[in-house]
């Protein structure tokens, strides 16, 4: 079982509890809602306000990572258990979006409705990527040198920014195309998850040792929580905004 902790200001709150080991979350502001997958499959839906989940749906041998959502409240959902995004309606319903992708983990839209999406490879070794689905579903494999286990995604002004897990640490990818450049190396740390807030900060969620780091736009890394005992904040993965204010809260998602 695991839970999703929002943080509204000093301290953290758990808004919903019973989760089959979740990773991914996005918030959809079409139905005001939260989304976060499982690990058999499970995609559920909750409030803010907390209360119980409403599970959506399940994928048979499903696995599902992180989430994106679209203007119309469709879920895009990284299942590495099939080896593919899947897009989920707010119906339940389900289809494939795009091609095969051997370790799909994360997707992010940029601004012409591309759907980016890490593809993780290896652990041990630099065998990760990047994928773009083209709106309508045309898949191709983006020419970047070989990623340290590929993770996160965030796209802010003309770039897509990506986790390298095994780096450990962020880089940037011009959206027109070029090579990957560093923004933030942190050692001894697992990175997983990326979110940009409205000033521009960059949210990085780490799965080790529990942290969450705030970037600021001017390059000032800063610890924003720290649980060393794993008792509030285990495992973080993805976090995500919800809201419409300058301060939306955070949603930190331990697995």
């Amino acid at each position: 079982m695991s839970a999703l902790a929002t943080m509204p200001g000093p301290g953290l709150r758990t808004v919903v509890q019973g989760l089959d080991h979740p990773e991914g979350v996005c918030w959809s502001p079409r139905d005001r809602c939260v989304y976060a997958g499982g690990e058999a499959g499970q995609l559920y839906r909750f409030a803010l306000v907390g209360g119980d989940p409403e599970l959506v749906t399940v994928l048979p041998g499903g696995f599902l990572l992180g989430l994106a959502v679209d203007d119309d409240g469709n879920v895009y959902a990284c299942d590495s258990g099939n080896q593919c995004v899947q897009r989920i309606s707010p119906d339940g319903t389900v289809e494939p979006y795009g091609g095969h992708i051997d370790l799909p983990n994360y997707p992010a839209f940029d601004p012409d409705g591309c759907l980016w999406v890490s593809d993780s490879g290896a652990w041990e070794e630099a065998t990760g990527g990047l994928v773009r689905i083209l709106p309508g579903g045309s898949t191709e494999r983006v020419d970047v040198r070989p990623l340290r286990f590929s993770n996160g995604l965030a796209v802010g002004e003309d770039f897509l920014y990506v986790v390298e897990s095994a780096l450990p640490g962020v880089v940037r990818i011009p959206l027109a195309g070029g090579e990957p450049e560093p923004v933030v190396e942190l050692d001894r740390t697992v990175p997983d998850g990326l979110a940009f807030d409205v000033e521009g900060g960059l949210w990085i969620s780490c799965y080790q040792p529990n942290r969450l780091y705030r970037l600021t736009p001017a390059g000032e890394l800063q610890p924003v929580v720290d649980d060393w005992t794993g008792e509030y904040v285990l495992t973080p993965t993805n976090c995500a905004f919800a809201g419409t204010s300058t301060r939306c809260r955070t949603s930190i998602l331990p697995s």
